[in-house]
């Protein structure tokens, strides 16, 4: 018997309640195997490739697994090393800090009469605060490290296990469906795990490709650390519609701390503007594909959600996610309602909506 909309829209909200609250509450452990699980198969095809040249599984995926962590080492060790260069900076930063407050002060004086010394009292109250909560920000720091490494074992562990046990878990899905809806799953698993692979491949190449892109334009305008604020900006846009704010903030910040003119801030952002125009127009449309195909709302939507569930990670990670489930939900009859809520063909108003957007941050 075919159970109503109602009580099925019903049972479905419920779910998703549920869900939230399992999410939230075992986040520790499934973040870092929905991470394993990205990684499986984006390596994934580098995997069968190997095991077709008669290499066995679990040498296939001890290469795989070299392969990510010769390139997390390569770019860490990038990274870390303009981190160090960016440190030895601070000192001459901090003393041109203090040159641009002076003014900033004197400007403020001279406009709102409010005088220097009661401005450094206001200073000094919010950095004694800063001060008393030192302690409690290295103990928070140390447990997010610990809780950080923790999570990186557990991520690479459930790769190796994703991989090795693939046909396991394919197998398991099938086994839930009768026999006459098989097909139909199998064709649903081949998509997820197709756009999965050509979204998570297209995501990481242009996030190199902006790293140049940036780097090379804080290079010619002489910004201290363009490297590290290139690739920062780089990795920051892999959030949607906001990490470009953020990516553009920090180069902007120490172009006008260390920079006597603010032609030099302009051009950060112009060369941010220029980099966003390239990805949006060229980079994402061809590389990535436009394989995750949700409408604004929902991208915005889900951002908001992600953020509330895992923080940082929900932002990175429920677009994909939503992604997958569209795909399951174009695939379901009782659940194509809400594919055609959440998806992007193109048609309303909703077109025009995402090409002003992009005109910003690409989705």
């Amino acid at each position: 018997m075919k159970l109503p909309r109602i009580i099925l829209y019903t049972v479905v909200l419920a779910f998703v309640v549920f869900l939230y609250l399992i999410l939230k509450t075992l986040s520790f452990y499934i973040v870092p195997c929905v991470f394993g699980a990205f990684l499986a198969m984006l390596m994934l095809p580098i995997n069968r490739k190997l095991e077709r040249w008669h290499i066995p599984r679990v040498a296939a995926i001890i290469i795989s697994l070299l392969v990510i962590l010769i390139v997390v080492v390569g770019i860490g060790s990038l990274f870390t090393s303009q981190v160090l260069a960016f440190a030895q900076d601070l000192p001459e930063i901090k003393n041109q800090l203090a040159l641009k407050l002076d003014q900033l002060q004197h400007f403020i004086a001279e406009k709102t009469g409010v005088g220097i010394q009661s401005q450094m009292n206001y200073v000094d109250q919010v950095f004694d605060r800063i001060m008393n909560s030192t302690n409690v920000w290295v103990a928070s720091i140390l447990v997010s490290t610990g809780s950080t490494l923790a999570a990186i074992a557990l991520m690479m562990v459930h790769f190796f296990l994703f991989l090795f046990y693939r046909n396991r878990i394919k197998e398991f899905f099938m086994q839930l469906l009768p026999a006459k809806g098989q097909d139909k799953a199998d064709e649903v698993i081949n998509q997820i795990a197709k756009v999965s692979q050509q979204y998570l491949t297209g995501v990481v190449t242009v996030m190199a490709v902006l790293s140049v892109l940036n780097s090379t334009g804080f290079l010619l305008l002489g910004i201290r650390n363009a490297i590290f604020f290139g690739i920062l900006a780089s990795v920051l846009n892999v959030i949607p519609y906001i990490g470009v704010w953020i990516g553009s903030a920090l180069p902007i910040l120490m172009a006008l701390i260390t920079k006597d003119s603010f032609a030099y801030a302009i051009g950060v952002f112009l060369v941010i503007i220029f980099t966003q125009f390239i990805d949006n127009n060229f980079l994402t449309p061809r590389i990535t594909g436009s394989q995750v195909k949700i409408n604004a709302l929902a991208s915005i939507g889900i951002i908001i959600i992600g953020s509330a569930v895992w923080g940082v990670a929900g932002m990175i990670l429920f677009i994909p996610l939503l992604g997958m489930l569209k795909i399951v939900f174009d695939n379901v009859e009782e659940l194509k309602p809400f594919g055609y809520l959440i998806g992007d063909d193109g048609s309303g108003g909703d077109n025009q909506v995402k090409k002003l957007l992009r005109r910003y941050q690409k989705k």
